[in-house]
């Protein structure tokens, strides 16, 4: 029976399809998902951003088959202690490669995308079709028949609301035992239906689309804030580490300056110029600095662990910072800030990605509120279909149009329970006043969000200030104290305070740096005017320092455009005599007159 052309021929459909099946491979079902979500969101962020399209940067949402984590997973499976040195900008580079979070967002927002191709497909012609085929027999008698169909259909949803639907049917019979033709029946079929009161309207079909559509963007969004968030959570992370190893020289600085001092105060002692309980005092002082450097290197290493996990490198990863960083904090400048709080709201309502998000999110709420309204009418739909056969059993492909067949009718739903559609409509209400009434809510704490950023940089700015007074004060104080002591004018007690204040200055300058520099970045932030590029993470600290962009509010630090430059011997001007007026003109600069 397999050798039987005729069935072979009945086979032939279904042969057909297994091939167009077998060609749609996993692969290119990928690449035509990727080639999708990548153009939607070229086409969003045009529309979020306010970019180009030659400006939107390519986005891909795997991470690199070589990044930096799989090969130092690499080396540390093959028996090596992988060791990193990196600077500021690295790190942002690694942390945008590496991190699980940033990974994260970015397969959140293909996701978002994906889900809106979804929605497209919904509401574009969609295809479908099929082939069968089969062979029975019928007892000793050996008769042999053979079935085969085949069905084409479209489908499309209008935006008045509209389903319209169209096919082609055909069924091919024969008795392969009777030595007859292949009989065949066709059917073309068309029909639409289209609501009149409720499920009419474009409002009401395109929502889903709609909402879709404008989550895509709010995703978009999401992630540029996302990405300016943890671009300060990095800065924030290695500058601690920064400031946790300037503590630790310091430390170390100062137990070798204590063991130093211990020393001259025992040879002291035996020359009969100190007193014993003074030797013990600087004893103590000593054995007390040995554990605070215990306890700072630990915190450093607590420090440099977190780190690490910030930028997603092997905890096992032995990673050093480059020199300069804290001279490169430095350079960022600490300067009053010629910013009211007036102009400052301005410039964040304006420029808020997540005030634009809820923003929109109360015209999404508006909108349900309509879509809900319409669901409370009655249903009344109108449909009209028509069929046409075809004209002779030996030809499937030949339609009879004089034999086609047509339906028109009329489909009534009283509204008489609508208990459900009527919650919804009421809850649609109540969460629209919420999310106005959030909005409201966003704002003022955007506001206070300013104005407690305002007030923590003024602080910050102050503190950094005072603090460089204090250590130069400690540092005058250790010298004269040390002569005084020597000169047996002081007692040690007196010259331990003093070593204590300098320690302490130290530690607080440092961290009145570090403080002054994320705080600046978080008010950026506030008012969205922090650039990390248009894909990855980078940061110019310098370059921040001016707060200036082209389409943006002229922001500007009082003396940033005296400070942020240093010379080429790597002295910042600003370390000159505060006295010297001549820094604040240049026409004062009396090595310019010479040069003239």
């Amino acid at each position: 029976m397999s050798g039987n052309p005729s069935i072979r021929a009945c086979l032939a459909p279904v042969a057909l399809l297994s091939l167009v099946v077998y060609g749609c491979t996993a692969e290119g079902y990928r690449e035509e998902a990727d080639a999708e979500v990548y153009e939607i969101l070229k086409d969003k962020r045009l529309a979020a951003m306010g970019q180009t399209r030659d400006q939107a940067p390519d986005f891909v949402v795997e991470a690199k088959a070589d990044s930096l984590r799989k090969r130092l997973l690499d080396e540390i499976k093959a028996g090596l202690k992988p060791k990193l040195e990196i600077s500021l900008e690295d790190a942002l580079n690694i942390a945008a490669e590496n991190s699980d979070a940033f990974q994260t967002q970015r397969e959140s927002l293909y996701r978002a995308a994906l889900a809106l191709t979804t929605q497209r497909n919904r509401y574009s012609t969609i295809w479908s079709g099929g082939a069968g085929a089969t062979v029975d027999g019928v007892g000793k008698d050996g008769q042999v028949e053979g079935r085969t169909s085949a069905d084409l259909s479209a489908s499309k949803i209008l935006a008045s609301g509209a389903t319209v639907l169209g096919g082609f049917v055909t069924n091919f019979f024969k008795v392969f035992t009777s030595g007859g033709g292949w009989d065949a029946t066709s059917l073309l079929g068309m029909s639409i239906t289209q609501p009149l009161l409720r499920g009419f309207g474009s409002t009401v079909t395109m929502e889903p689309l709609t909402q879709s559509e404008g989550d895509a963007a709010y995703d978009i969004r999401n992630y540029e804030r996302f990405r300016l968030d943890f671009c300060i959570t990095v800065v924030a992370d290695y500058l601690a580490v920064i400031e946790n190893q300037n503590n630790l020289q310091n430390q170390i600085a100062n137990t070798k300056s204590l063991v130093d001092n211990r020393k001259q105060a025992t040879d002291m002692s035996l020359a009969g110029r100190m007193q014993r309980f003074e030797v013990d005092q600087a004893q103590q002082q000593e054995l007390t600095a040995r554990d605070n450097e215990l306890a700072s290197r630990t915190r450093l290493k607590t420090t440099m662990d977190r780190f690490k996990a910030t930028l997603g490198v092997p905890i096992e990863t032995e990673l050093s910072l480059r020199s300069g960083s804290l001279q490169a904090m430095q350079d960022f400048g600490v300067g009053a800030l010629d910013l009211q709080e007036e102009e400052a709201f301005e410039i964040a309502l304006k420029n808020r990605l997540d005030l634009k998000n809820r923003t929109e999110q109360v015209q999404d709420r508006a909108r349900k509120i309509l879509v809900a309204e319409n669901a409370l009418k009655m249903g009344l739909d109108i449909s009209a279909a028509v069929d046409v056969p075809n004209r002779s059993s030996s030809n499937a492909g030949k339609l009879d149009w004089r034999e086609f067949q047509w339906q028109v009718g009329l489909q009534l739903d009283l509204p008489l329970n609508r208990t459900p559609e009527r919650n919804i409509y009421r809850s649609a209400l109540i969460d629209y006043d919420a999310e106005a009434r959030s909005l409201s809510h966003f704002i003022d704490t955007i506001k206070r969000e300013i104005r407690i950023s305002l007030r923590n940089l003024d602080q910050a700015r102050r503190s950094y200030e005072i603090q460089q007074n204090s250590l130069s004060l400690a540092e005058v104080r250790v010298d004269s104290t040390k002569l005084l002591v020597d000169a047996g004018r002081a007692q040690m007690r007196d010259f331990l305070n003093s070593q204590d204040d300098l320690l302490e200055a130290q530690t607080r300058l440092t961290a009145a740096l570090v403080n002054y520099v994320v705080t600046k970045l978080e008010l950026l932030n506030d008012l969205q005017l922090l650039e990390v590029g248009e894909s990855g993470l980078s940061l110019d600290i310098i370059a921040m320092s001016s707060w200036r962009r082209e389409d943006k509010p002229d922001v500007r630090l009082k003396g940033m455009e005296e400070s942020p430059e240093a010379d080429k011997s790597g002295k910042d001007p600003k370390d000159g005599d505060p006295k010297d007026d001549t820094r604040k003109d240049p026409a004062k600069d009396p090595a310019k007159d010479k040069k003239e």
